[in-house]
C-alpha cells in the first residue's frame, strides 16, 4: 500500500520531488521532475547528480546545501532558488529539503520538493523595477521642490513672485501638452483638422446625431487645379491657394462644426443643422468674396459634394464621406464638361 500511494504521488504531484543518498545522487524522482529534465521516464535520474542537469553554478550550491542538511540534520525550509541550465535558460524555484534517515534515525540522504515560481519571480521583478523607477521619479521631483523651497527661504519677498512664476510654468505645461495634442489631430500647413483627427471626431459627432436625432451634413471639397496652380506660380503659391481655401471654409463655418484637410487638395466638414443648398450657398458666397480681392493672379474653386445625414440613416463616417466623394466628383464632371461644351461653342 505504501508503495503504491508513494509510486501514485510521485506519478501525480505537479511540484518536483526527488530523494537523493549521501552523494546527492538521484535515488528517486517525481514524473513532473523528470519532464522538466527532459528524461522520458524518471528512472534515467537514478544515480544522475544535479551537476548532470544543471549548469556548474546552480550544481554546486544544491550539492553544498544537501551537504550541510547531511552533516547537521537540519532542514532547508523554502528557500527561493536561481536555477541554472546548461542551455543559458534561467528558472526559479521555492525548494523545501530535509535529511532523509532510515528507521533508526541515521540519515542516508536528502529528499526535497521544488515548486516552479518563474512567473512570479519575473513578475516580483518587473514589479521591482517599476517601484525603483517610481523611486526615482519621485526623489527627482523632491529634489525640485526642496530647491525651489530653498530659494523661497532665501528671499521670503520674492515668494509671491516665486509662486506666480509656478504657477504660469503650470498654465505652460498645460498649453503645451494641449499643443502637442493639437498637433497629432491637425494640418501642418492649415491649422484646420487632419484626416486622423476628423474621423476621430466627426464619428463621434455622427453616432451623437443619430441618437438624439439631430440633422447634419457631411461635404467632401476639393481645391480645383491645384496641380495647374503649382506648375504655373510654384509649389509656395500652390500651399498658398490651400491656405485660402482652408480660411474661406473656416469663415464659413462654426466652431462647433468641424473642419479638416483630409490630404492633398481635399477638405471635409462636419457640418451640423443645415441644409445641402444653404451650405452650397455659404461656400460660393464666401469664395466669390475671396476671388474678388484686387491683385488677384488667378481664382480659387471649389467641387463640393455634400450627404446629408439623413440620407441613409445610421451610416458610418467611412460611408458618408464616400457618398459625399462621388457627389464631388459628379460636380467637378459636371464643370468639365459645361467648359468643354464652352470651348466647344467658341
Amino acid at each position: 500500500m505504501e508503495q503504491s500511494l508513494l509510486h501514485a504521488f510521485l506519478k501525480h504531484v505537479p511540484d518536483g520531488v526527488y530523494f537523493k543518498d549521501r552523494e546527492s545522487r538521484f535515488v528517486l524522482i517525481s514524473q513532473s521532475l523528470a519532464l522538466r529534465f527532459g528524461l522520458s521516464d524518471p528512472a534515467e535520474a537514478i544515480n544522475k547528480t544535479d551537476f548532470d542537469m544543471f549548469s556548474s553554478e546552480h550544481a554546486k550550491q544544491a550539492f553544498a546545501d544537501e551537504q550541510q542538511i547531511i552533516r547537521t540534520g537540519q532542514p532547508i525550509l523554502d528557500k527561493e532558488e536561481n536555477e541554472t541550465w546548461p542551455d543559458g535558460r534561467d528558472s526559479w524555484v521555492l525548494t523545501t529539503k530535509l535529511p532523509l534517515t532510515d528507521n533508526d534515525g541515521k540519515i542516508i540522504g536528502t529528499m526535497g520538493i521544488s515548486r516552479d515560481i518563474t512567473d512570479r519571480k519575473y513578475a516580483e521583478q518587473e514589479l521591482q523595477e517599476y517601484r525603483v523607477h517610481l523611486e526615482e521619479v519621485v526623489a527627482q521631483r523632491t529634489a525640485e521642490l526642496v530647491r525651489a523651497n530653498e530659494l523661497l527661504e532665501e528671499d521670503i519677498a520674492a515668494r509671491k513672485v516665486a509662486e506666480q512664476e509656478l504657477a504660469l510654468k503650470a498654465e505652460e505645461l498645460v498649453r503645451s501638452n494641449l499643443v502637442l495634442e493639437k498637433l497629432q489631430l491637425t494640418d501642418d500647413l492649415t491649422s484646420v483638422y487632419n484626416r486622423k483627427g476628423f474621423l476621430a471626431l466627426a464619428e463621434h459627432r455622427v453616432k451623437l446625431a443619430y441618437r438624439t436625432g439631430e440633422p447634419f451634413s457631411i461635404a467632401f471639397i476639393d481645391l480645383d487645379g491645384l496641380k495647374g496652380i503649382n506648375d504655373t506660380f510654384g509649389h509656395e503659391e500652390g500651399n498658398r491657394a490651400l491656405l485660402e481655401a482652408a480660411n474661406v471654409l473656416r469663415d464659413c463655418f462654426r466652431q462647433s462644426d468641424i473642419l479638416a484637410r483630409m490630404g492633398g487638395d481635399e477638405f471635409a466638414i462636419f457640418i451640423a443643422e443645415a441644409n445641402e443648398d444653404e451650405i452650397a450657398t455659404r461656400i460660393q458666397r464666401r469664395l466669390d468674396a475671396s476671388n474678388a480681392a484686387p491683385g488677384r493672379q488667378y481664382n480659387l474653386s471649389l467641387s463640393i459634394g455634400i450627404a446629408s445625414g439623413t440620407a441613409k440613416k445610421n451610416s458610418d463616417i467611412q460611408s458618408l464621406l464616400e457618398m459625399a466623394d462621388r457627389l464631388m466628383y459628379q460636380q467637378k464632371g459636371n464643370k468639365r464638361f459645361s467648359r468643354n461644351a464652352t470651348n466647344s461653342g467658341k
